[in-house]
């Protein structure tokens, strides 16, 4: 009997001992380009999966052998940052600085297709433009903003009109023949524009725009994102499904997984040549930075880490709710956007929209300009 409790006692301290050496490698996922260490990436990934293991842990140990508590318990404290991004602790009350409000939403809006399958597109643009009307926004920043067989410029001043937003600034993800054609990125504004610039891969593909906008004397910078997506297909969403689905007939596993790590890992590496070329803009910016859009990876991802070396995450300084996703689509949700801003803002709310519009929950942070 004393023999088989040493065994159990080993066999856990062992699969302990491999939960806390997942957890430091998702930690070194945030210092890591995947370019140099790609697995790294999915340890990352797994973050809140490795982080409720090892509480998991910590709570048995705490009623078995509390000796061994410190093994989980030291390894989630080292991570104190990573633990932030998925519980916003405020432990401490600050002073509100004075100034005038901005509140700034970002949102995927999926081509404006929605996902309900019976609502067509202007339906379903009719609802975002309304639930946006509602927010009062002074800055709104759009992703995968879609139209077709109007003119470019009439089409996005009809759309600025219909959320109450005077000015706009916008850059097709590639150039289209069909000149009526908008798949873009936009960003509208209650404010005067007074520049815009736009950010592309080598293949001309577009991942980000910036806009210079003067509110009363100051000029800030937004900058819109939409990093490199993962890019699945139905057959790796249906490979998914299978998964958790046994009556279906499988596609093999070592054909669907090898399909979607490959993925995977090619969108990791893409978004680390785009974050690069990101930092280094907004690390040269001549004024204040608001970054919104979505990354498309997680808080514990090389990504976020290079981005918020600079800025701080308006969720972290005044979200409320734990590991609050923004992806709504057929994959598990995780925190995928963002609204990051540099030291002259301070956030006074951030808030997450639960709206079934798009395959993305739209997000919303009021900041105040600290001169």
């Amino acid at each position: 009997m004393k023999m088989n409790r040493s065994f159990f006692l080993k066999f856990l301290v062992f699969i302990n001992s491999l939960a806390v050496i997942g957890l430091l490698a998702s930690y070194a996922a945030g210092f890591f380009s995947p370019e140099q260490a790609w697995i790294l990436a999915f340890f990352g990934l797994a973050y809140p999966v490795l982080l409720i293991i090892n509480l998991l842990f910590v709570f048995l140990w705490l009623f078995l052998w509390k000796r061994y508590i410190f093994i989980s318990l030291i390894t989630i404290l080292v991570g104190w940052g990573s633990l932030r991004t998925v519980f916003p602790l405020h432990l401490f009350r600050q002073e509100l600085p004075q100034g005038e409000p901005i509140k700034v939403i970002s949102f995927n809006v999926h081509h404006f297709y929605g996902n309900q399958q019976t609502e067509s597109i202007p339906e379903n643009r009719s609802k975002i433009a309304n639930f946006l009307i509602g927010q009062q926004n002074d800055i709104v920043c759009i992703q995968e903003f879609f139209a077709i067989g109007e003119d470019f410029s009439k089409t996005l001043e009809k759309f600025a009109k219909s959320i109450q937003m005077e000015y706009n600034a916008s850059k097709n993800y590639k150039a289209f023949f069909n000149k009526q054609k908008i798949v873009a990125i936009a960003t509208f504004s209650r404010y005067p524009i007074a520049r815009t610039g736009h950010f592309t891969m080598p293949d001309g593909l577009l991942y980000a725009i910036y806009s210079d906008i003067v509110i009363n004397m100051d000029t800030i910078r937004i900058y819109n994102l939409h990093l490199e997506s993962i890019r699945f297909g139905n057959d790796d969403y249906s490979f998914y499904s299978q998964l958790t689905d046994p009556d279906k007939d499988a596609t093999p596993i070592k054909e669907g997984s090898k399909r979607m790590i490959w993925k995977m890992r090619k969108a990791f590496m893409l978004r680390s040549k785009q974050v690069h070329q990101l930092a280094r803009h907004v690390k040269a910016s001549p004024y204040p930075v608001i970054l919104a859009g979505d990354f498309n990876d997680t808080p514990s991802s090389y990504t976020y880490h290079q981005l918020t070396t600079d800025l701080s995450d308006a969720y972290k300084e005044a979200g409320e709710k734990f590991m609050e996703g923004t992806y709504s689509g057929k994959l598990p949700s995780f925190r995928i956007d963002y609204i990051l801003h540099s030291k002259e803002f301070h956030t006074l709310s951030y808030k997450k929209f639960d709206v079934d519009l798009s395959d993305h929950f739209p997000i919303a942070a009021t900041m105040v300009f600290n001169h």
